[in-house]
């Protein structure tokens, strides 16, 4: 008798013991994110305090490296959210049934247009980021003196070897400036690689977004392109020699947040997207990462202009992600960098 009274005891014990692992395990999500650290750090902690579930992340600001490990764990996902990167990064995860289709009851009342979300549900845009030239003003005399104001200057022979752009493979920044391209030239893809080939010839491709940023603000590139917001709060608002300007036939990026299909914490998951289309996150996004909200209640980030003084190519989105995967393949065929 006391020998089941004991092993009644210890299997009651071993239930409430893996109850209390698994009850742990179901209150952490696990984001990947590919915003900067700063923004993750500041959007997570707002989370946890509103919902008391705790985060974990990975933050590596190349959405196409993110977007490639989350195809590789497809078969045992490892994470229940990826956060920030274009939606061009986030449809083509949706349509080999990677992502976790789902409702957000939060969109209603956000004010938030039809042009930033899935109709289906399998992502949602929270921000908006624009392309634009950099160019170091310390270093720009030795090039020749005169600071670019649109993409062909970035073909100026006095640039050659000193420009430095992130890489199309890798980033989302990379892949929506070959885009822009094409459309820029009409959607002839040939005058666009044409250009995009001597663009190469003179520059330097970057893992990650920022690396360019970093090597603009030091001197060891003169000029580049990058996105905007990440432009002035890296560099423009560290005091760095940098300028920035927007050129004519710029693009945006949608920058999304969507489910990862059978993650650890799908009902976290949930919990989160209802989270990044409130006013909270958008509102330390403009703060601290001085992006553009897709809320029309959040007010646009301090020291940007205006999102409508700026001048947009007439940018497919639909077309870029459909042909993002040929785009890619044709870069590396052609150019290789």
């Amino acid at each position: 008798m006391r020998k089941l009274t004991l092993i009644a005891l210890c299997v009651i014990l071993a239930v409430t013991v893996l109850s209390g692992v698994v009850g742990a395990q179901a209150s952490r999500v696990v984001i990947y994110s590919a915003l900067d650290a700063p923004v993750t750090s500041e959007v997570l902690k707002a989370f946890e305090r509103a919902t008391g579930l705790r985060t974990e992340a990975l933050t590596l600001a190349a959405a196409g490296t993110l977007a490639t490990r989350i195809t590789a764990e497809r078969a045992r996902p490892q994470a229940d959210i990826f956060l920030g990167g274009s939606a061009d990064f986030h449809a083509p995860l949706a349509r080999q049934g990677l992502l976790e289709a789902y409702r957000s009851p939060a969109l209603a009342g956000s004010g938030i247009a039809r042009e930033f979300y899935d109709p289906n549900g399998f992502w949602y845009g929270w921000y908006i980021g624009a392309l634009a030239l950099m160019y170091n003003r310390q270093q720009l005399p030795s090039r020749g003196g005169r600071a670019p104001a649109t993409w062909d200057d970035l073909l100026n022979p006095a640039f050659r070897g000193s420009v430095v752009l992130p890489s199309p493979i890798t980033t989302g920044g990379g892949f929506i400036f070959v885009a822009a391209q094409i459309f820029r030239f009409d959607r002839n893809e040939d005058r666009a690689f044409a250009y995009l080939k001597q663009l190469a010839a003179n520059a330097t491709f970057t893992p990650t977004a920022p690396g360019g940023i970093t090597l603009v603000s030091r001197g060891e590139a003169t000029v580049g392109m990058n996105w905007g917001h990440d432009i002035r709060s890296m560099a423009v608002n560290q005091g760095f020699p940098v300028d920035i300007v927007f050129p004519p036939d710029t693009a945006t990026e949608i920058g999304a947040v969507s489910i990862i299909r059978g993650g650890p914490n799908p009902e976290g998951a949930r919990r989160f997207v209802d989270f990044m289309l409130s006013r909270v996150p958008q509102d330390i996004n403009g703060k601290f990462g001085l992006r553009y909200p897709t809320r029309p209640d959040v007010p646009s980030p301090l020291g940007m202009p205006p999102l409508s003084s700026l001048k947009f190519v007439r940018y497919d989105r639909q077309w870029a992600i459909d042909n993002m995967a040929r785009l890619r393949e044709k870069w590396q065929r052609e150019i290789g960098r």
